[in-house]
Parts: structure tokens; sequence; C-alpha cells
């Protein structure tokens, strides 16, 4: 049986249209791979430059597999920022991290899947949990 996943979900209050005009096509777009309702937890990060360390603290707090920031695409040195220390975060605690829209859940779901596999495939020499170098 496949694992349940469990997902993170940031709203960035700055964004908040965009965010609440994508919420629950993104949570369709969850249970559509795999996540139960209860497993989607969702916080939200007054500011974009906050969603980095909303991002943090579910990597930190809790069991999520993943995490999706649902922010509306730009050019501001703050959200260039923001994909600056996310991808950061997704390389420090081996989670990963997608930003954009409903699409992002099966992008995350994807990512989630092949980090699993990778771990389970992995030579007895490697540390059998990756993901709990955190």
């Amino acid at each position: 049986m496949e694992q349940q996943l469990k997902i993170g979900v940031v709203i960035v209050d700055e964004y908040s249209t965009f965010a609440h005009n994508f919420l629950t096509a993104t949570i369709e777009s969850l249970r559509a791979v795999g996540c139960s309702e209860q497993n989607i937890l969702v916080r939200h990060a007054p500011r974009v430059y906050n969603a980095t360390m909303v991002t943090q603290f579910f990597a930190e707090y809790t069991d999520v597999d993943g995490v999706i920031i649902l922010a509306q695409s730009n050019s501001s040195p703050e959200y260039r920022a923001m994909l600056d220390a996310v991808s950061k975060l997704q390389i420090a605690w081996n989670m990963p991290v997608c930003v954009g829209d409903c699409t992002t859940a099966s992008e995350v779901a994807d990512m989630v899947r092949m980090q699993n596999e990778m771990e389970a495939a992995a030579p007895e020499h490697i540390s059998p949990d990756r993901k709990s170098i955190n």
C-alpha cells in the first residue's frame, strides 16, 4: 500500500486574492494525487518573504512530505529572494517545495514519490532515511 502523502500549503496573505482563488483547486488536486484532507496543512505567511520561514516551520515542526507556496510569480526583489531562500531550504531539509498555483500539487507529489523511491533503492551503506537529516 502506498504511503499517504502529507503536504503543507502556505498562503501568502500579501497575495491573498491569488491564494484563495487557487486554494480549493489546490486541495482538490492534492486529494487527486493521494492526500486526504486531514493530511493537508494550511498556514499563512503575512508577506512573500515570510513564506520561507513558514516553510522552515513546516520542516522543523511537522512531518509533512513537501510544501506548496501559493504565490503568484513576479519579478519583485522580495519574490526572487523568497525563491532563493526556498531553494536553500529544500536542500538543507531534503524536502520538496513548489511555488505557484494549484498545478504544483502534482509536481510536489511527484517529487515526494521520487524521493521515496530513490531512498528505498539506496544501497545499504547509505543512511536509510535521509529525509530525517533535520
